[in-house]
């Protein structure tokens, strides 16, 4: 594979995880996560994700993609 796309690749995937990492950490403290949309079918399911060890292991999901993110990105090299 050539260099150049190798690291467009890289910059591809740490901005993905990234963004993902950010959605993941707001995204349950919106008032979005509490609308009557898709869970709304689904009461058990509904009262399940509005609770905050769930709303936190979703917030915790996303610092750890952040994470590898960054790690990715510290930790690139070039492959000849």
């Amino acid at each position: 594979m050539p260099v150049w796309l190798q690291r467009v690749f890289v910059v591809v995937y740490v901005l993905f995880c990234i963004e993902l990492g950010l959605v993941l950490i707001v995204l349950p403290w919106t008032r979005f996560w509490f609308s009557d949309g898709f869970t709304s079918q689904w009461i058990g399911f509904q009262h399940l994700v509005q609770m905050g060890f769930v709303r936190g292991a979703v917030s915790g999901l996303g610092l750890l993609d952040i994470w590898l993110g960054v790690v990715e990105a510290v930790r690139y090299r070039d492959r000849m």
